[in-house]
């Protein structure tokens, strides 16, 4: 089984990873309706923007050659539903658009007749008609004080007008480009001001949410059993709980509400452009289906990039973090080249599946752009050609370009945050997957308690155990260990002494038998129960970065000094820890490589006592220390192990020889069971292990007083 071989491909549609992912989100579902609410906002205050250019442009820069309804000033009033009049050298005037409702609005005013100003060269007019689609530009047909202007094939009544007389029509624009701006401006203000506050609130919600996802997954990883840990390397694990976690971030902190606000952004687009011009609108779409297209493509192949990225970044952290943990053997051992050239290889892989995705991005990006400029181009054309007929204003072009851009603004910010979306996607899938992985060892539906009282009598009985499906480590295992005794297991490597120690502490489950602890099963024991009644001292002592007095009571806040003093008295650490100038509060360097091997496993072993278990386990204990640090750890064991069911695995059968009881472990099997005395008159496999270590203890005397 190669553990750095991951899954690229996870069986959940993504219709359910959002819901499972919106699900961490529900505890905050009123910070985001209230950023939702603000990005409807942020929606007005961009889509106001465009339509007040429109209508400065169309009622006011262009506004005084609008079609007017004019009566005499005395009867102002009666214009007043049509709109706000203004007076003019004693007649009334009211602008409408130009159109059938301009019709039905002059029959509603009886005696009003039409105005509008005509500009002919330099020369300004006001003429007794409408001209609403001229074919060609108006023409001045008479000279001196009665002219008449000719267009649309018609002629019309013009009376010139100077500057001051200009002027008077144009007062009305002046007041409303002046409000029109003022709002421009508020719109601009209040749009800026309300995304700094929705974006905060965001990053606010976002980095919580991200806080619980990575507490989950902590909390959910230490209850995998071992298992787990065993077919998942360090470095893939961290990381699901940093990177993926991280990416998940632009998800919640970004993508969730402003995906909204965009699709409000265009729904709204869609819905002012169809009321501007039906025509113009059904042109600037005629491009969503090759869009959607080039959607389609870019989902499927930009995932698969970021699934093939992660993976391989979860292989180089692994690898990484290997060889950290072993630079000592690479250097030792001269390999620093060869293992350069592993980092390399997966180095390589990774820029390989990072260029992909970057070459997938660049080509999307620039075709969504290319797509909004045909549209526009489009529009241009379109548009251009109906000013110059009369059938639409230039602002309704202009609102039209604008809204156009903003149209595909939304798409182009997901052009450029897809890579990251993607990303985030592929994260949550793999946390996902994590997370959906129940531990193999849990808690029994209906648990049994031990008695406060624990005797700690172990009985296996029947016991087959395999870590990989048939191929069995334990054979039809069984013995009893009574509660105080010290039994100790030998054997050869591979003779599955350490796997019993293993099922003891539920590390793994068997596959047949039973094991129980004062006559209850053990799998229907709950976990910290069982584990707090046992301690394990292992071969290999994990020391936590901190001090000697945190790793000994592992962070429990119930564990006093006077109790870490007195544990650390009973397995004889006191003269060590006494030559310290901070004793017990002595900083340790990572993993402890401050401390020798002997006092490693000297504080393991107060670690174990700390903790008051009523069973303890010593798994090759004694198997890395020199020989005098040995002689102190015999010399402690005799002490923390009386009153407590002691199990001790060793090679070394000199350590063992005071035990109660010792049995024999051979291929899975247990082939004998007694006292060292007993099992040497017995002269079987014990027999034969004692008579090789002795006889080479017997060669290495005479070397060693040379």
């Amino acid at each position: 089984m190669n553990i750095h071989e991951e899954k690229t491909n996870v069986n959940i549609r993504d219709t359910r990873l959002l819901l499972w992912l919106f699900s961490f989100a529900k505890p905050y579902w009123r910070m985001i309706l209230l950023c939702l609410s603000l990005a409807v906002l942020i929606v007005v205050a961009d889509l106001a923007r465009p339509y007040l250019i429109k209508l400065a442009i169309d009622d006011h820069i262009k506004g005084y050659e609008q079609p007017m309804i004019a009566v005499s000033a005395d009867r102002k009033d009666e214009l007043k539903p049509l709109g706000k009049p203004f007076v003019v050298e004693g007649n009334a005037y009211v602008r409408v658009q130009a159109g059938g409702a301009a019709e039905a609005k002059l029959a509603r005013v009886s005696g009003a007749f039409r105005a509008q100003i005509v500009e002919v060269g330099d020369g300004r007019y006001l003429i007794d008609g409408w001209i609403v689609n001229p074919k060609q530009e108006p023409v001045l047909e008479n000279g001196g004080s009665a002219v008449s202007i000719r267009a649309d094939h018609a002629t019309y009544a013009a009376a010139p007008l100077d500057k001051e007389q200009t002027n008077a029509f144009r007062h009305k624009d002046l007041n409303g480009l002046l409000q029109l701006g003022l709002l421009f401006l508020l719109a601009v203000a209040g749009g800026s001001v309300l995304n700094y506050i929705q974006g905060n609130l965001l990053q606010y919600t976002g980095q919580h949410i991200i806080f619980n996802i990575r507490e989950k997954m902590f909390t959910h990883l230490s209850k995998m059993s071992m298992s787990f840990f065993d077919r998942n390397p360090v470095g893939r694990i961290v990381v699901r709980v940093t990177q993926d976690t991280e990416a998940l971030n632009q998800l919640y902190s970004q993508v969730v509400v402003n995906l909204i606000k965009d699709i409000i952004v265009m729904i709204g687009i869609v819905v002012i452009m169809l009321q501007l011009s039906v025509k113009l609108s059904l042109l600037a779409f005629v491009v969503l289906p090759g869009l959607a297209l080039l959607t389609f493509w870019y989902r499927n192949s930009v995932r698969e990039a970021q699934r093939k990225a992660r993976l391989i970044l979860s292989r180089l952290n692994a690898f990484l973090a290997e060889n950290l943990s072993g630079i000592r053997i690479t250097q030792l051992f001269i390999r620093e080249q060869r293992q350069w050239e592993q980092f390399d290889d997966h180095n390589q892989q990774y820029y390989r599946a990072g260029m992909r995705s970057t070459t997938i991005n660049s080509i999307f990006q620039p075709a969504i752009g290319f797509v909004g400029n045909l549209a526009i181009a489009l529009l241009v054309w379109y548009g251009g050609v109906k000013v110059l007929d009369g059938a639409i204003t230039f602002g309704i072009v202009y609102a039209f370009t604008q809204y156009i851009r903003q149209f595909f603004q939304p798409l182009q910010s997901i052009a450029e945050k897809y890579n990251q979306i993607q990303t985030a996607m592929v994260g949550a899938e793999r946390i996902y997957e994590m997370l959906s992985e129940k531990p193999a060892i849990v808690d029994a539906p209906e648990p049994l308690r031990l008695s406060d009282h624990v005797k700690g009598r172990i009985r296996f009985e029947h016991v087959w155990f395999a870590y990989n499906e048939g191929e069995w480590v334990l054979r039809d295992v069984s013995f009893t260990i009574e509660p105080g005794q010290t039994v100790a297991f030998v054997g050869a490597t591979g003779a599955g002494k350490s796997s019993i120690i293993q099922l003891i502490n539920r590390f793994y489950d068997i596959q047949k038998g039973s094991i129980t602890l004062d006559g209850i099963d053990i799998r229907l024991l709950p976990l910290d129960e069982l584990r707090r009644t046992v301690s394990v001292v292992q071969q290999d002592v994990f020391l936590f970065t901190g001090d000697i007095a945190s790793n000994i009571r592992l962070q429990n806040d119930a564990i006093g000094d006077d109790q870490v003093a007195e544990a650390v008295r009973m397995v004889h650490m006191e003269p060590f820890v006494g030559k310290l100038p901070l004793g017990l509060h002595t900083p340790l360097g990572e993993r402890g490589v401050t401390l020798s091997l002997g006092q490693r496993q000297l504080l393991s072993f107060a670690r174990a006592i700390v903790f008051r278990p009523k069973i303890l386990i010593l798994d090759e204990a004694t198997s890395n220390i020199d020989t005098e640090t040995e002689l102190i750890v015999q010399d402690a064991l005799q002490t923390i192990s009386q009153g407590r069911t002691t199990l001790i695995v060793a090679h070394r059968l000199s350590t063992i020889q005071h035990a109660d009881q010792i049995i024999v472990m051979h291929k899975g099997k247990v082939r004998e069971t007694g006292s060292h005395f007993e099992l040497l008159a017995h002269r079987g496999y014990y027999h034969r292990l004692f008579e090789l270590q002795y006889k080479d203890m017997k060669r290495i005397k005479p070397a060693e007083s040379m």
